[in-house]
């Protein structure tokens, strides 16, 4: 498969959190697909066609079933109590460990949650083999 100007196209895992059976892992295969793609790791259960090892989706949904458990919309939400920039440095740690259990099969992005207010800041970022990040454009905020 490859992009309208002749590039292989590489599929994308997007690391991401969102409600609802502590998703975390989004999935473009298809590159006129627009967007993170459908969902395809929760932390609900563990399948082998996961590309990732078991503990390392263990430590995922460890991550992702806190972030669900969390009401940032109720009234009585505490804002002091959740402590995004920590949230973040380690939603990024398992983006980098991803990236290198899946190498060069799939690029590797790590999105911000809407919940952030702060989300339009470095929203999307890309990890490379080395764990370096490169910024990418956002999807919400043009």
């Amino acid at each position: 498969m490859t992009t309208s100007n002749n590039v292989p196209f590489i599929p994308i895992l997007t690391v991401m959190v969102d409600y609802g059976n502590a998703p975390f892992l989004w999935l473009v295969d298809d590159p006129d697909r627009k967007g993170v793609g459908p969902n395809l790791c929760d932390g609900t259960y563990w399948d082998e066609s996961f590309p990732m090892s078991e503990g390392l989706w263990q430590k995922f949904a460890d991550w992702a079933i806190k972030f669900d458990r969390t009401s940032f919309h109720s009234d009585d939400f505490d804002t002091k109590g959740w402590d995004w920039p920590a949230f973040h440095a380690y939603g990024l740690q398992l983006t980098r460990w991803l990236k290198e259990e899946v190498g060069d099969a799939y690029r590797v992005v790590y999105m911000k949650p809407c919940e952030d207010l702060e989300c339009q800041v470095d929203e999307r970022r890309e990890v490379h083999n080395d764990g370096t990040l490169v910024l990418l454009a956002s999807f919400r905020h043009p």
